[in-house]
């Protein structure tokens, strides 16, 4: 009867469709053509600007949940930004790119990442990365303070 069970089991998991993922350029050229973002000042940002700062302004800027950017299949952009874009995308190299759906969540990737590298999909895909950078920090710190 486990046999059974297991050949079923294994054939409607055969069945399932994989979800078709846009890649991080899509991505990240998605996010700043629907933002009207100029790639060369989001460079200079990535670069320059400390992640408590762009927390802050994107948690005095925006709400608490994401409003969704539709992701095209493929981006089109053109030739003159396509370097700076792919810059950007290397740059902003981490698991939580995938569901980054503004600017300010793009430049807290990184630094989210490596405050929390085990942040849920689901809290990812609802909550702004501003929120959960300011969320996690005061965690990390209430934890610090509590064991010396």
């Amino acid at each position: 009867m486990a046999i059974r069970d297991a050949i079923r089991k294994h054939r409607e998991q055969g069945k399932t469709p994989l979800v078709f993922q846009p890649d991080a350029f899509t991505r990240v050229a998605s996010v700043l053509t629907a933002f009207g973002v100029d790639g060369k000042d989001f460079l200079r940002r990535l670069d320059e600007e400390p992640e408590t700062e762009t927390a802050a302004r994107a948690l005095a800027q925006g709400a608490l949940r994401k409003a969704p950017v539709p992701v095209p299949l493929f981006a089109l952009v053109p030739p003159e930004s396509y370097a700076i874009v792919e810059t950007i995308a290397t740059r902003i190299e981490g698991p939580y790119r995938a569901w980054a759906e503004t600017p300010e969540d793009l430049l807290l990737c990184r630094p989210l990442y490596a405050l929390n590298p085990n942040i849920a999909p689901r809290l990812l895909s609802r909550y702004s990365y501003a929120f959960l950078y300011r969320f996690y920090a005061a965690k990390k710190r209430a934890l610090e303070a509590s064991y010396g």
